[in-house]
């Protein structure tokens, strides 16, 4: 169950950095003249290098097991990567919607010309927009996480 709170904490933290980052980006940008949409992500990144550090400073999240944290993140990338969207969202003539990750999908991709992997997405030439949601990611973090979690004490348990 500590697990679950610190996990929540973290959540919490990124979340409001995010938010406050990405308003601010949004300020700065719009007064700048620049499309603000584009460079959404800055915030994103900056949130969870602030996040990351701020857990180093305060010593906070000694109750993960590192391994299967490392395990834990290994695995979401590689389902995101690996695993295609098989049946996209026809959202428009144009627009087709590609959801990624696994159990819950919490990555989706909006292009014109998409093909049902994420990476060939990415690339693509045509306009693309990203959405990610954070609880999902969340949701999914958790049941993997407490998954690897059990299959260790199993196995620890047999030998």
């Amino acid at each position: 169950m500590k697990i679950v709170w610190e996990s929540l904490r973290f959540i919490l933290i990124f979340t409001i950095l995010m938010l406050i980052l990405g308003f601010i980006t949004d300020l700065i940008l719009l007064m700048i003249g620049l499309t603000a949409e584009i460079y959404r992500s800055i915030a994103i990144i900056a949130a969870f290098i602030i996040t990351c550090l701020l857990y180093k400073k305060k010593g906070w999240g000694k109750k993960y097991n590192k391994l299967i944290l490392l395990i834990t993140f290994i695995l979401i990338v590689l389902f995101t990567v690996v695993i295609p969207d098989m049946s996209p969202t026809h959202l428009h003539t144009w627009k087709y919607a590609y959801s990624y990750g696994f159990p819950f999908h919490f990555f989706t991709l909006y292009s014109e010309n998409g093909a049902t992997f994420i990476i060939p997405n990415l690339f693509s030439k045509g306009r693309i927009i990203w959405d990610a949601q954070i609880f999902l990611i969340y949701l999914n973090f958790i049941i993997i996480y407490f998954t690897i979690h059990f299959l260790f004490k199993y196995v620890n348990r047999r030998k």
